[in-house]
């Protein structure tokens, strides 16, 4: 884990108690899977997580998530993305962005198209948010936490979705974005706040490049029920999805020898953390939410029918996990119930028991009483 300030990472749980935790993955257009998973917990109202991490696309679908604003990822999935004012390949040609975050991130300023923000703080509570970012500079992952403030908190979700050759150099998160905002678990030390050090300035890119599947960040901070929402096909675990298209358009353009370097990286994080999952640690529990049919959604470029296609498959496996969780803790009460009927039927055989011993001895004891007085007659006789 990194964080603006160059504090140590985080190696291991120190969480006093197991959390739950809630990964959304990125993908570009492919998240409104995700926001339909999402919308399906929204119309239940169900959100007994205590931490969430979300991945480029999969940061905005959180965001939404926590600010309440049910149908909201879809109707911008469905509007936004899909304007040629948002994705144009031949801007590339004249050095602008292929991908115009700046539009679409002062869309959701507007009111008919804003997030709300207060909400999301209020409804976050005291549970952790996490924003994966790559850096720049070092390439490593960050794993950022919004303040509350909503230029702030655009920022970090731009910055989330940035990707490289698409979106340039990235987002330059500026010195408010402190270690606190970091999530950084350690003070500053006392010479650096003698000295008065600021955090440095960076350019961030998409999270997914580092931290495409952040899953062993939620286990190091202390989750132990991860619950993933994937945003690619069940027996899908070559690629992530999105590498696909950005490789084919960098191949194309034959420009941006770092976008491969990239690429490369992304490739080996995503295998590392399929590895995790699955062969995770025997303390943890890893359930990945997968759509049951294909998915037809691209990262960018699909069509309105598709999307619709993939928004009812997310609600669809929203609705069916809510369902399997309903029987799981259904079958646990009925274990409980069983356990408290066995305990209760051994504590009455037990009572029984004694008393069936306890007569019995009053029996035994009245029998050779009765006895000695027949005795003590015939000897008196």
């Amino acid at each position: 884990m990194k964080s603006l300030a160059t504090f140590p990472a985080i190696t291991s749980n120190n969480a006093a108690q197991p959390k739950l935790a809630l990964i959304a993955e990125g993908g570009g257009q492919r998240g409104i899977f995700t926001a339909g998973v999402l919308d399906a917990w929204l119309e239940e109202g169900y959100d007994p997580f205590d931490m969430f991490i979300g991945t480029s696309a999969g940061s905005q679908n959180l965001t939404s998530y926590l600010a309440r604003q049910k149908g909201y990822a879809k109707r911008l999935i469905r509007g936004l993305s899909r304007q040629k004012r948002f994705f144009r390949l031949g801007r590339g040609l004249m050095g602008k962005h292929i991908v115009d975050l700046d539009w679409y991130f002062d869309k959701t300023t507007e009111a008919n198209r804003a997030i709300d923000f207060a909400t999301a703080k209020q409804s976050l509570g005291e549970r952790e948010l996490l924003i994966t970012a790559t850096n720049s500079r070092d390439r490593a992952p960050y794993f950022l936490s919004p303040t509350g403030d909503s230029h702030q908190w655009r920022e970090l979700l731009k910055a989330s979705s940035a990707l490289p050759f698409l979106y340039k150099q990235g987002v330059k998160l500026t010195p408010w974005l402190n270690a606190q905002a970091a999530n950084e678990p350690d003070a500053p030390d006392e010479k650096s706040q003698e000295l008065n050090v600021q955090p440095q300035a960076d350019f961030y890119l998409d999270g997914g490049l580092a931290a495409p599947l952040p899953v062993r960040e939620a286990y190091n901070r202390g989750a132990r029920k991860i619950v993933v929402i994937r945003t690619v096909d069940a027996h899908f675990q070559a690629q992530s999805a999105w590498i696909h298209k950005l490789r084919s358009l960098v191949c194309v353009s034959g420009y941006c020898p770092k976008t491969i370097d990239y690429l490369v990286q992304h490739e080996q994080a995503y295998q590392d953390e399929l590895a995790f999952i699955a062969n995770p640690p025997a303390d943890v529990e890893i359930v990945q939410i997968f759509a049951d049919e294909k998915l037809q959604s691209k990262l960018l470029g699909s069509t309105d029918s598709d999307l619709r296609h993939d928004h009812k498959a997310g609600v669809a496996a929203g609705k069916m996990y809510l369902q399997q969780q309903s029987a799981l803790e259904n079958n646990e009460l009925n274990e409980i119930d069983q356990a408290d009927v066995t305990t209760s039927a051994k504590s009455e055989y037990r009572d029984a028991e004694s008393e069936y011993r306890e007569a019995e001895y009053h029996l035994g004891a009245k029998q050779i009483a009765a006895q000695q007085s027949a005795t003590d007659q015939r000897l008196s006789a």
